[in-house]
């Protein structure tokens, strides 16, 4: 059957099944040649589809063949006007979306609970971040960065010209990026998001992904919660930036080896999209919102506000109990959580997550009974700069326990929970909040400047 135009080619896949089945003498990369050796275990993995960038491959940081047109269909479905795929995550597109922002100049506006990767492009590129630190709500987290913080402080700063925000949070909050973004615009700036997490918002029932509300840039992480292998993702652009220039930004940091495993999931992918997902997303949503109505009836606090159907948190604390006393309940119930930490427990669901599954979690916590809530300890991070982010970086450091490192200088992102959002940053002084958020977390030492 010749797919449609509402139904996707997959060019990519389409292709490996071909050399797979071509009985060509593949003298080239990888070292199985597309045959491992007879030895228990491999015969689990798809050698046969497992190539580098041969003739009629394709070239990922090029794209002008089936990579290409893989690519264009995906841009179709996110409503885009470009994207790029990523083999390496979002890890790539954000080192690749600051990039392009850095090159139109001025100041970059950036909300703290950004992911170690942004801070890793800002200190390859030299960029210094103006940083947007909400204070501390319910469940002693920050609470959402609105429009009007926003508008503050590019009000405050007319430098500012590139906005970076991350929406859904690690735990499931929203933030309203319409208004953000009309308000990012009307000041002439440029909205990047970091959507890791939500790649599926573009399915649900109602469509709250990142592109459609006014973001210029946007990664995706389809590995969470679409059905492709990690590190699948995309970086999409709604048209101010040019394929091409970003195309190089991710040669820039990306392998020059990507998996073609990853690449045709990705494509197989686009089928699945323009099918059957947006169904499977809406019972998969009931389902969650289900499962959450009953946690909250066997007396179990939700943090709010669960605005992503594809998780529930758990606010452990509030609870009574511990994250790892909640942890070893589920555990004992053979219920792996995606995340255990400061307080919370983050479970994660996807269309393929089986009913059972869903059972399972209601069960464990059938006789549960809820004890005292605990106390969060309402500390934020309060950064303050000595130093430029590169500057620290790069400069000779001596690793020091947290708590000789009052007044010290960080030479290194020390992160905590949620993963991989940093505690201190490189070239900010240590004070008591960050002591005791270290401490608090398990980091007991850290690299500071000699």
């Amino acid at each position: 059957m010749t797919p449609s135009a509402a139904v996707p080619a997959t060019p990519i896949l389409d292709f490996l099944r071909e050399y797979r089945a071509s009985g060509v003498s593949r003298l080239h990369m990888p070292g199985h040649k597309g045959s491992p050796p007879v030895f228990p275990g491999f015969e689990e993995l798809p050698f046969a589809l497992d190539i580098t960038e041969i003739q009629g491959a394709d070239v990922l940081a090029e794209a002008e063949g089936i990579i290409g047109e893989s690519e264009a269909a995906a841009a179709k479905l996110f409503g885009a006007a470009e994207t790029c795929y990523s083999a390496g995550g979002s890890t790539l597109s954000i080192l690749a979306m600051v990039r392009a922002a850095h090159r139109l100049g001025g100041r970059l506006l950036a909300a703290r609970n950004c992911h170690v990767a942004f801070l890793n492009a800002c200190i390859l590129l030299d960029w210094q971040p103006v940083w947007l630190c909400p204070p501390c709500g319910e469940g002693g987290l920050p609470r959402t960065v609105t429009a009007a913080d926003v508008a503050a402080a590019m009000d405050a700063d007319p430098e500012i010209r590139s906005v970076y925000l991350t929406s859904p949070d690690y735990y499931g909050a929203i933030a309203d990026l319409s208004a953000i973004a009309e308000a990012v615009h009307a000041r002439g700036g440029l909205l990047l998001v970091d959507n890791a997490h939500g790649a599926h918002l573009r399915f649900l029932p109602e469509d709250r992904h990142p592109m459609t509300l006014g973001a210029d840039l946007c990664c995706d992480s389809a590995h969470k919660t679409l059905p492709v292998l990690t590190g699948g993702g995309y970086l999409h652009s709604a048209g101010r930036i040019p394929k091409e220039q970003l195309k190089a930004d991710m040669a820039l940091f990306g392998s020059t080896s990507p998996s073609y495993l990853i690449l045709a999931s990705l494509d197989l992918c686009n089928r699945w999209l323009a099918g059957p997902a947006r169904e499977a997303f809406a019972r998969m949503a009931v389902r969650t919102a289900r499962t959450a109505e009953l946690l909250r009836a066997q007396g179990v606090f939700l943090h709010p506000p669960q605005s992503d159907p594809a998780r529930i948190t758990i606010d452990c604390r509030r609870c009574g109990y511990s994250h790892e006393e909640i942890a070893a309940l589920l555990r004992e119930r053979k219920i792996e959580p995606e995340f255990c930490g400061g307080g919370k427990i983050v479970l994660m669901f996807s269309p393929c997550t089986p009913e059972s599954d869903y059972a399972r979690l209601a069960a464990a916590f059938a006789d549960f009974r809820p004890g005292r809530p605990l106390p969060y300890p309402g500390i934020a991070p309060s950064p303050r700069a000595a130093m430029s982010l590169r500057e620290a970086a790069f400069s000779a450091w001596e690793r020091v326990e947290v708590g000789k490192a009052g007044g010290r200088i960080a030479a290194e992102c020390k992160i905590t929970c949620p993963p991989a959002v940093p505690v201190v940053a490189p070239g900010e002084i240590i004070g008591e909040n960050e002591k005791k958020l270290l401490k608090n977390s398990g980091n007991f030492s850290l690299k500071v400047v000699k």
